[in-house]
């Protein structure tokens, strides 16, 4: 090929370079930029619950519900590529909680199980379900399951029954009466064959809702004030007239006391510290043994006899309780009336009296 052809075939290939470096440079300039991507819309109307764009709204109306929201801001809600969490305090704190095994009170992700590791606060569950936990735009209501009162809220939903408030079962689901948080619930507030029944104020303070304080605090175990009027009754006491009063003996006045180490009860009316009474008696909460009768007054079981003169005390050396306590005990020492036993007053020929 001679010199001239190789000039031609230069010039001719410089040309097509150059448009094609001209058409490509055009045509960039023809590419429109990329628009932000934002699925959500302005900030105002994303977090107002009466605008159309309102972002619950945006998922109910999703086949996909919250798995749409997973896809940029992760799995677990912390942010994901957004870097925006919707997990954080300000928003859905307990967003998490969502997972498999959420309604399945076996699961260890049951939501019970979420809102009890976090002390019992139910404030995220509302950030959703609703104030009331009647649901929302996005999220179901809670009373087709809590159907009682108050919804979530109710006693007990945390512990006890749908016969009563206190346990079975206890915080952690226990419902036999030696684990501790069960005990002798039930036999204090049912009064049984033995006693009057009790309820829960004269030995706690009753709050008046889930968020009063003192009652979710995480400082387990529960109080036990025992300042109710009968624990604290006081027997021989000469400040009533009426009472037939025993010189030799001082007034006795309870100090009632609930050991949490031992779980014991001590100084207290109920169990023994009255007059002719077992005044050092310690029952165990969660041992029914240790209250049998005999044990608030008299030598133990099968023997319910009171402090005699001999043993210190003013009661008659007479094992036939039915004789004078006959609106009580029969015969047999049956409590035939367990409202009349253990309610701070002596039952004497028919008649309750202090004593």
């Amino acid at each position: 090929m001679n010199l001239k052809m190789k000039y031609i075939l230069f010039y001719l290939l410089a040309i097509i370079v150059s448009i094609f470096v001209l058409s490509c440079s055009e045509l960039n300039t023809d590419i429109p930029s990329v628009p932000k991507v934002n699925t959500h819309g302005d900030s105002d109307s994303l977090y107002s619950p009466t605008s159309p764009n309102f972002h619950p709204t945006t998922i109910a109306g999703s086949p996909n519900g919250m798995y749409d929201c997973q896809e940029c801001h992760a799995a677990d809600f912390s942010g994901g590529i957004t870097g925006v969490g919707c997990n954080t305090s300000k928003c859905h704190p307990s967003i998490s909680v969502h997972v498999q095994g959420i309604i399945d009170p076996g699961s260890e992700n049951f939501h019970g199980n979420y809102i009890k590791n976090d002390h019992w606060d139910m404030s995220g569950c509302q950030s959703c379900h609703g104030e009331d936990y009647s649901g929302s735009t996005l999220s179901p209501t809670c009373l087709d399951c809590h159907t009682y009162p108050g919804g979530p809220e109710n006693c007990t939903t945390c512990h006890g029954s749908p016969a009563s408030n206190a346990p079975p079962q206890d915080l952690n689901g226990n419902t036999s009466t030696t684990e501790r948080g069960v005990g002798a619930h039930q036999i204090h507030l049912k009064g049984g064959e033995v006693g009057r029944n009790l309820t829960c104020t004269e030995c706690h303070n009753v709050p008046g809702g889930v968020d009063t304080p003192g009652h979710i605090d995480p400082e387990l175990p529960a109080e036990v004030l025992m300042n109710n009027p009968r624990a604290n009754t006081t027997t021989n006491d000469d400040a009533s007239p009426s009472v037939p009063i025993d010189p030799n003996q001082p007034t006795y006045i309870p100090n009632p006391v609930y050991s949490s180490a031992d779980l014991t009860c001590s100084n207290t009316y109920c169990h023994g510290y009255f007059k002719n009474g077992n005044l050092d008696n310690k029952p165990v909460w969660n041992d029914p043994s240790t209250s049998q009768c005999g044990s608030c007054h008299g030598g133990g079981i099968g023997n319910p006899l009171p402090k005699t003169q001999s043993e210190g005390g003013s009661h008659p050396n007479s094992t036939n309780c039915a004789n004078c306590h006959g609106g009580v005990v029969d015969q047999n020492r049956n409590i035939i009336n367990p409202s009349k036993h253990i309610d701070g007053l002596l039952n004497l020929y028919g008649n309750d009296i202090k004593y």
